[in-house]
């Protein structure tokens, strides 16, 4: 998880060395964003997370390092990225894009994280901009979207445990049923 400090902290573009740019959204946005921290710091120093799918678009364009992510290989890439430290992590706030690598920017150790919008418009997150960050997120488009998912997502969570504690008392019950059975066929 991320540090609580980096959703406090002000944002310092004079202390941004090392930036990790997540491709949470479509590809030609993380390549202008990309163009857009070229500006902000050098080219060597832009790590790039890519979805497995988009290697090739993006392997003409000069970052630092890229950094290749499939879905099963993902929690691998977490622990890795986790065991180093990153001025700035730059996120996408795409409403279109992967949902594995929507979250990664919130996992990792960071001094600050900055989410760019389909303009290139850029604002780092904060604790003055949750209902921002739960809209990120959640891939919604509105707050009656964001309800609508928590909502969903809760009924979902509620739903599932039903059925797992029905399915574990299910089995409970036939293990007991079966040794019962066992013990009156070999008491007879």
């Amino acid at each position: 998880m991320a540090n609580i400090l980096t959703f406090v902290r002000p944002f310092r573009p004079d202390r941004m060395r090392s930036v990790l740019l997540v491709q949470s959204g479509p590809v030609d946005l993380a390549l202008r964003v990309g163009e857009r921290l070229h500006t902000m710091v050098p080219k060597d120093e832009i790590t790039v997370v890519l979805r497995e799918d988009h290697r090739d678009a993006m392997a003409g364009h000069d970052f630092g390092e890229m950094i290749v992510v499939r879905w099963e290989d993902r929690l691998d890439v977490v622990r890795a990225l986790r065991r180093r430290r990153f001025d700035t992590v730059a996120v996408l706030m795409s409403h279109t894009g992967s949902d594995y690598l929507r979250l990664l920017p919130y996992l990792l150790r960071t001094r600050s994280i900055l989410a760019f919008n389909d303009n290139l418009d850029f604002f780092p997150v904060h604790v003055t901009r949750l209902t921002t960050l739960a809209l990120h997120i959640s891939g919604q488009r509105s707050v009656g979207g964001l309800v609508r998912w928590a909502l969903g997502r809760a009924a979902l969570t509620c739903v599932a445990s039903v059925l797992l504690v029905a399915a574990t008392l299910r089995i409970h019950v036939r293990g007991r049923w079966r040794r019962a059975r066992t013990l009156l066929r070999s008491g007879a």
